[in-house]
């Protein structure tokens, strides 16, 4: 069984929820992210990302905050091999996002 572990992350953005919503899906296409679930009534997101070295998922939950959106990220992915001691699986998951967002 694999070992796994998360990281959280959260940010604002002066989008409106909805608009923040279409432009994460966006950022989760463009990330390579695959298996995407929208719920717009829960405001959540889901995908799974899975690379060579690189295997787990991203939660995505944005809460309207005085005008503003905030995005909260909660990434989850194995931590038991051999490339996760070069370099944080989560932190590569949660790059995926934000550089496309």
């Amino acid at each position: 069984m694999a070992i796994r572990k998360s990281k959280n992350q959260k940010f604002q953005t002066k989008l409106n929820v909805e608009e923040a919503l279409i432009k994460c899906e966006d950022a989760l296409n463009k990330g390579g992210f695959k298996t995407i679930k929208v719920n717009k009534s829960l405001r959540q997101l889901n995908a799974d990302y899975k690379k060579f070295t690189v295997w787990g998922y991203i939660e995505i939950t944005l809460f309207e905050v005085n005008n503003e959106t905030e995005i909260h990220l909660k990434s989850t992915a194995n931590a038991d091999n051999i490339f996760a001691l070069f370099s944080s699986p989560n932190g590569k998951i949660m790059k995926a996002f934000t550089t496309n967002f």
